[in-house]
Parts: C-alpha cells; structure tokens; sequence
C-alpha cells in the first residue's frame, strides 16, 4: 500500500471515524482497540487528540507497535534530504503542496506535503523522534 505518500493525519482521521461510526450503526458495535504500526502509529494517537469526542470515548486500548521517526529514519537513506526539504517547502510555500516530489527524492511516490509531514522538524507527522520535548 503506497497510499500514505498522498494523505495527511487529518483525512486518515476522518476516514477511522467513519469506519468506526459505520460499524457502531450497522453492526452494534460498542468499543474499540487501535492498533498503529509504524507511520501508522501517528494515525492512532492523532484519533485520540483530534478525533470525534464521541468515538473517542469507545476506544478501551490502544497499541503502538513500532512507532517511528520518519524525519530521524530518513537519513538512513540515500539521497539528498536537505535539498529535498527545501524543494518540498518551496512548493507548500508556493501553494503547490499536492505536487509530487521528484522520484529521487523518497522510495514511494509522495506529495510535497506529506514529505514536510513525515521528514521536516516538527512536521504533522513528527511525533517519535527522539529530539522532541514534552512541550
């Protein structure tokens, strides 16, 4: 699945919610449990800050398997990140931010966006690394 280099936590949010409403409805459900893996674990804990009050309040446990740094785990990777950071910034700047990175720039096709998400300091998706404070 290669769909995480086009969304952002705000639409996978919308998207648990709708799951999770869909399944109280049709199917009675009355609890849930997250389970996050990898970049995925930013998905379960952005739910629990910013999603439906309601939904929320039906989750019993939440598992954070693996979570990661992507912004920390990038620069195991080859490539010129620096310069792909700023190209990425120039383009959100620039109002483009669902534009395409260039292919060199990560393994996965991924919008400017999502790269200044997961790969830029203090990005939306920057919750793991190991640099951050409690604040």
């Amino acid at each position: 699945y290669l769909g995480f280099g086009h969304g952002d936590l705000k639409r996978d949010t919308d998207e648990i919610a709708k799951l999770m409403t869909y399944l109280v409805c049709h199917h009675g459900a009355e609890s849930f449990a997250l389970v996050g893996h990898s970049t995925g674990c930013q998905n379960a804990v952005h739910f629990l800050a910013s999603g439906d009050r309601d939904l929320v309040k039906m989750i019993k446990a939440v598992a954070l398997q693996a979570p990661v740094s992507d912004r920390e785990s990038i620069s195991l990777t080859p490539g010129d990140h620096d310069a792909s950071i700023q190209y990425a910034r120039k383009l959100v700047a620039d109002k483009n931010g669902d534009e395409m990175m260039p292919r060199d720039a990560f393994w996965a096709p991924i919008t400017a966006s999502r790269y200044i998400s997961l790969f830029d300091l203090g990005g939306d998706d920057d919750f793991f690394s190991s640099d951050l404070t409690q604040s």
